[in-house]
């Protein structure tokens, strides 16, 4: 009798509870740790513009003289694949932006090398690195940053 009773709570209760942790789970991780909504369970992606395609890695490079150069990261295999570019704008971390910018600071792509040391004498002060996401206000659509600006030094 007991054998029944638990066998038929897990199939009548185990089920909604899973599901509606699966979903409350990536309720969370969307609102607060910056999960595409596309992701983690998916059931924003109805009501979301917000998708992993659509978010930008934006990387500046600063010279010792000033100077600023942008990069586009998604266009620069040799430093992070593809794979790599989407796993970090899907689900971006601080730890994972730091990572992605040391990366840049060993190895800066060509042509930009070159504009980079002769401008500057070979000189890199930092790198910073934000994941902006596509959002739509009601009246517009418009890229806002999904994460604080990460800088590193070399």
């Amino acid at each position: 009798m007991l054998k029944r009773s638990l066998l038929r709570l897990l199939k009548t209760g185990a089920l909604p509870l899973l599901l509606t942790s699966v979903v409350f789970r990536q309720i969370v991780l969307v609102h607060t740790a910056g999960l595409s909504p596309w992701h983690g369970g998916g059931f924003g992606m109805f009501a979301s513009i917000d998708r992993d395609e659509r978010r930008l890695l934006m990387t500046t490079l600063q010279a010792c003289d000033g100077r600023q150069w942008s990069l586009d990261l998604a266009a620069a295999p040799q430093v992070l694949s593809p794979a790599a570019y989407t796993h970090i704008t899907t689900f971006p971390t601080t730890p994972q932006l730091q990572t992605v910018a040391r990366r840049v600071l060993a190895n800066v792509p060509e042509p930009l090398a070159t504009e980079v040391t002769t401008a500057s004498s070979q000189c890199i002060s930092h790198v910073q690195l934000q994941v902006w996401r596509l959002v739509y206000d009601g009246e517009a659509i418009a890229y806002e940053p999904l994460t604080g600006l990460v800088e590193v030094q070399p």
